[in-house]
């Protein structure tokens, strides 16, 4: 594994080690603030300090130094947990955020002093005596390949060295013997995997920490360290034993190794206070024997002051067991069971695999056509492979698959820079985090949800002084939720504000031009003027809104993904967006339909019934408009070929097949078609990619034939259909 490689796994943890320390304190502000919590958020920037170092970056290494060290106060107690102390790590988060952001991308980082002296007086404050803040190295940090030199003895660790410097300068003069102290000590054993340094470990940061701890090194057994030419940098070889005096708690150790996890094996002992006595005089050390290593035995160590104490190497195992523990340490906690393994995948690697199975499905409709048109019929070869290409097609997309959380878990950060941007405090409600959808959707999705929420707190939601006149909480509540509904994903963004007004959005319409004077808008259309480029209705501009860039952003956006953008607004009670987007962009279930000399697919999520009506279920509505009565409600008739320009095709609901659908803003519509051919998994191909993007088209297939289908956006057609005909004048008509 090359370095770029691990420092991209280093980078991905640090992301999973943010959520997990933002959850935390979330937690903590709602008022959970027992130790597990406590513990969570310490282990998500111990994580990110462990990296930061092994990788140089000086700047991210000194801020979560400081932010670690008050966190070590809170979990040990000396520092009590309030309201301000979460407000002021809430705050040293997004900044550790924008630390790890500027390490991954190379850019200056967040300045950080003022802050750095905030977290160092809520430990003078609280614990009486607060460490100094390491000190950052003003360049920018060395890449992973370079080594750093530095004369500084401030700085936590030194890349370029020389090993038997580095061996003096960790186990003091080992070949002297020292002398017994009165404080009594207890021991433990660390012997890295072969393969440690692969993932990214960095033993001498670990026995550096050891160190501050007061541990000494009392045995580098160098026993497994191979001749030169068959010496592999890449390979731990050395083992060491370590003394500590006996107010260092175990745990406290332990705490050292949270980043490595299972790369390094330890041995702990019983801790006992043991009567101090002389060590004896070093010897060499010898090969380990073949037999199972010994267990643990306590050292007895002196306390003078980094100096190591020699110890018998034959004590010390060549390799210890995975998770040993010693069978006298009646503190070491049983092991945890075995999670779920898993792996990080690039995803370009993903794609290409989605992309195989799409030209899989391609083929398999081919061979299946082709059979057809031979007169062969369905074989059983060919029902097998049918359902084992669907089976590698659910399980490519489970792959893909990821839980709507991760972006929601960046909307706390946003409404804390918007707290202090706007004054407007903000609650967050949120449900349905662990629905799932596809990964290219969750990364195109944070950018208009991003431009939602800012546009809820700075138009939809009031100062507190307008709340409270109006009988509200001074604070305001925001409600993001997520579910999955007839194959698609529906996301709704709420808030509990003053609604939109429709009677100025109108009028900034008129004054732009967008819309006619004398036009007549329905509510709805009102509403939807909001996303028409360049509208605002902010009286002045500011960081958060009023270039009127954002809400038109937000919905090319959507339909970019193949999604369309609702609203729903009370005034008085609060606006709703509602996003409906595909779960995944590749790979769907279609119904395959001839309309005149075109063929289309309408999507099968969309999909109600299909039916041949009969004659006195169909009546007439205008001059040119029908509704058909199913099972005792009218519905909406609406011939594709209209849509699609097909010529030759069926223009009354007898003469063809109506397909019933559902869809989220105009409720159940009739497709009148002329027939259905088939019903089959297709391959959605982007329409903007390879032409441009076309109303009422959500994509484009290749069928078993080798011809192009278009795919309906059945959304979109039918409330564009219906709004036209409600409404033949007005401004959206004209421009759908």
């Amino acid at each position: 594994m090359t370095a770029e490689e691990i420092q991209a796994i280093f980078f991905a943890e640090c992301e999973e080690s943010l959520a997990a320390a933002e959850q935390g304190l979330a937690a903590c502000k709602e008022g959970t603030q027992d130790s597990d919590t406590v513990n969570a958020v310490f282990r998500g920037v111990h994580s990110i300090k462990g990296g930061a170092g092994a990788f140089g970056y000086g700047a991210l290494q000194a801020f979560t130094h400081t932010f670690e060290t008050l966190l070590s106060d809170v979990r040990d107690g000396t520092v009590e947990i309030t309201e301000p102390l979460i407000d002021l790590m809430l705050i040293a988060l997004d900044t550790l955020s924008d630390h790890v952001t500027a390490a991954r991308d190379g850019t200056e980082p967040p300045e950080d002093a003022a802050l750095q002296a905030e977290l160092t007086a809520a430990m003078a404050a609280n614990a009486g005596a607060a460490p100094a803040p390491v000190a950052a190295p003003a360049a920018t940090p060395a890449p992973v390949a370079a080594t750093t030199t530095s004369s500084s003895e401030d700085d936590d660790f030194d890349l370029d060295f020389d090993l038997d410097a580095l061996l003096d300068d960790i186990s003091g003069e080992i070949g002297e013997p020292a002398l017994a102290g009165e404080m009594p000590r207890w021991e433990m054993r660390l012997r890295p995997h072969a393969a440690a340094m692969r993932n990214g470990s960095e033993p001498l940061l670990m026995l550096r920490e050891m160190a501050d701890l007061g541990g000494v090194c009392a045995v580098c057994d160098v026993a497994s360290v191979p001749p030169l030419d068959s010496f592999d940098p890449g390979t731990g070889y050395l083992g060491w034993v370590f003394s500590f005096p006996v107010d260092v708690s175990e745990a406290a150790v332990r705490d050292i190794f949270d980043f490595v996890g299972d790369d390094c094996s330890l041995a702990f002992g019983d801790g006992a206070q043991i009567p101090p006595v002389r060590y004896p005089a070093p010897i060499a050390p010898v090969a380990p024997a073949a037999a199972a290593p010994a267990p643990a035995v306590p050292v007895n160590a002196s306390s003078a002051p980094n100096r190591a104490v020699p110890v018998d190497a034959e004590s010390l195992p060549a390799a210890l067991p995975e998770d040993a523990a010693s069978p006298r340490s009646p503190q070491a906690p049983p092991a945890p069971p075995a999670p779920g393994q898993s792996i990080r995948i690039e995803l370009f690697k993903l794609d290409k695999l989605i992309d195989a199975v799409g030209e899989l499905v391609i083929a398999q409709a081919m061979m299946a056509q082709r059979l057809s048109s031979d007169g062969l019929g369905a074989s059983d070869e060919m029902t097998l492979i049918e359902g084992l290409t669907r089976d590698i097609q659910e399980s490519a997309m489970a792959i893909r698959a990821q839980p709507i959380g991760s972006v929601f878990s960046r909307v706390p950060r946003i409404l804390r820079e918007l707290a202090s941007s706007t004054g407007k405090h903000v609650r967050l409600e949120v449900s349905g985090e662990s629905t799932e959808l596809d990964k290219t959707v969750i990364e195109r999705l944070g950018e208009p949800l991003t431009h939602l929420i800012r546009n809820a707190v700075d138009h939809g939601i009031e100062p507190a002084d307008e709340r409270i006149a109006a009988g509200k909480p001074a604070e305001g509540t925001l409600t993001l939720s997520a579910e999955h509904r007839s194959g698609r994903i529906l996301i709704r963004i709420s808030d509990d504000g003053k609604g939109i007004d429709r009677e100025r959005v109108l009028g900034k319409a008129i004054e732009k031009g967008l819309v006619a004077p004398e036009a007549i808008l329905t509510k709805e259309e009102i509403d939807l003027l909001i996303f028409a480029p360049g509208f605002s209705t902010a009286q002045q501009v500011t960081n958060v809104s009023g270039r009127g860039v954002g809400m038109d952003v937000v919905r090319q956006n959507v339909k970019d993904l193949g999604g369309r953008i609702t609203i729903e607004s009370e005034p008085g009670s609060g606006t709703t967006f509602t996003l409906t987007l595909p779960l995944t962009l590749a790979i769907s279930d279609g119904m395959v339909v001839n309309v005149g000399d075109q063929t289309l697919v309408v999507p099968l999520a969309n999909v109600v019934e299909s039916l041949r009506p009969e004659p006195d279920e169909v009546q007439g509505l205008g001059a040119n408009r029908c509704m058909i009565n199913v099972r005792g409600r009218f519905i909406p008739v609406i011939p594709l070929s209209a849509s699609v320009g097909a010529i030759g095709a069926a223009t009354h609901p007898q003469d063809g097949v109506l397909i019933v659908v559902e869809t989220e803003s105009a409720g159940r519509a009739a497709l009148l078609v002329d027939a259905i051919c088939d019903q089959r998994q297709v391959v959605i191909k982007s329409l903007d990619t390879h032409y441009r993007s076309v109303e009422g088209v959500a994509g484009a297939t290749i069928l078993g034939d080798g011809r192009v289908a278009l795919i309906v956006d059945v959304d979109s057609l039918v409330s564009r259909t219906l709004a036209s005909a409600q409404n033949p004048g007005s401004a959206l008509a004209e421009a759908a």
